[in-house]
């Protein structure tokens, strides 16, 4: 488990994101909540060492600031929201995800390959693995940085927007894609500014405010004191008859 404390982070001196109390369970989906500007991708960044923190963010009682950058990739994959079109293909994108777990050498071994076949596979671009990323659409190259962050076969994944430039049935592949990977017990933090599709997907979710985090909660608690998802977001959510999720947005 992850357990957030007492923590800030920001750029430039100032304090962007705080949160009291937070935890990243195991088997889980923490779905993050806020408009744009609240912080959400200043929490994952800082939880993967890009930006430092202060407090504590303790992964299985080990701060991770105090980790290497080798054995925090080992245990944490990020994919951050703004992804360049690399000048590769998508096999060797998607094996740039080993690099914390090879040796000194570099060379890919058996398992790594295998590895790297499986992520490509579950992200359906196996077939397409030589195709150049710098010539994919936005959706495509999200794709492909996701299976790099599975072939990093982290018990944690902390994906900033991880739906966001893709079509709808890639959207929904991607999410039930993740929904699959939590129940093989890796730990999942997404953040996203579609709350019917967060509420479908998540186990808990939190919101953030102007930089403030709420304590996680399941989302039909959230829905149920439909109040606070209004005050944050603008508007709120409610059960639907039909549809593609469960829950429709009011205004």
């Amino acid at each position: 488990m992850i357990e957030i404390k007492d923590f800030s982070a920001g750029y430039r001196g100032s304090k962007k994101i705080r949160i009291r109390e937070l935890d990243i369970r195991p088997g889980q989906i923490l779905g993050i909540l806020g408009r744009n500007g609240s912080g959400k991708s200043t929490f994952l960044r800082a939880l993967v060492g890009i930006i430092p923190y202060e407090g504590h963010a303790l992964l299985d009682g080990t701060e991770t600031a105090a980790m290497s950058h080798k054995d925090r990739a080992r245990r944490i994959a990020y994919l951050p929201q703004q992804l360049s079109p690399a000048r590769m293909d998508i096999l060797t994108l998607a094996s740039h995800g080993r690099f914390a777990r090879m040796s000194f050498s570099k060379v890919m071994g058996e398992e790594d390959k295998k590895a790297v076949r499986r992520a490509l596979e579950r992200t359906g671009l196996w077939q397409e693995r030589y195709r150049r990323v710098d010539t994919l659409s936005g959706g495509e190259r999200q794709r492909a940085y996701l299976a790099m962050v599975l072939a990093q076969d982290a018990e944690y994944m902390l994906l900033d927007e991880p739906a966001a430039a893709l079509d709808i049935a890639h959207q929904i592949e991607t999410m039930d894609l993740l929904k699959e990977l939590a129940s093989e017990g890796r730990g999942i933090v997404i953040t996203s500014h579609d709350l019917p599709q967060t509420a479908a997907y998540s186990d808990r979710i939190c919101l953030i405010d102007r930089g403030r985090a709420d304590p996680a909660a399941p989302p039909d608690q959230l829905i149920r004191e439909g109040k606070r998802i209004r005050q944050v977001m603008g508007m709120t959510l409610v059960p639907a008859d039909k549809g593609l999720y469960p829950y429709i947005l009011e205004a």
